[in-house]
């Protein structure tokens, strides 16, 4: 069946179904209107963390996701460039741990 509108959608699949984040709503409302829109932003920031650890997580300064790219900055320069010659794996730690993120690089500042 042929939905008119997502609020269509949502009035026919409202009854007798559980509620759902605001995430997923969202999530469903852009691929219905096919709008690329990156909601992961928060999941890739909590897997770097994870990934990195405590010590790293203790060093970082201001960490943010624009243009499906991770932005770090930390306080120690001999830090950085550790980062900057494992950001690949990390990269690809990120992937494994979130299949359908796009994140496509990270940059250390």
């Amino acid at each position: 069946m042929k939905y008119r509108n997502y609020v269509d959608k949502i009035n026919r699949k409202a009854r007798g179904t559980k509620e759902e984040s605001i995430k997923d709503v969202l999530k469903d409302f852009f691929n219905y209107y096919h709008i690329d829109a990156n909601l992961d932003e928060e999941d890739i920031i909590l897997a770097w963390r994870e990934i990195t650890g405590e010590l790293i997580n203790k060093l970082t300064t201001k960490i943010y996701v624009q243009n499906a790219c991770l932005y770090v900055k930390v306080n120690s320069a001999a830090l950085k460039q550790e980062l900057l010659m494992v950001r690949t794996s990390i990269l690809e730690k990120i992937k494994a741990k979130l299949p359908d993120s796009n994140l496509k690089n990270i940059y250390i500042l």
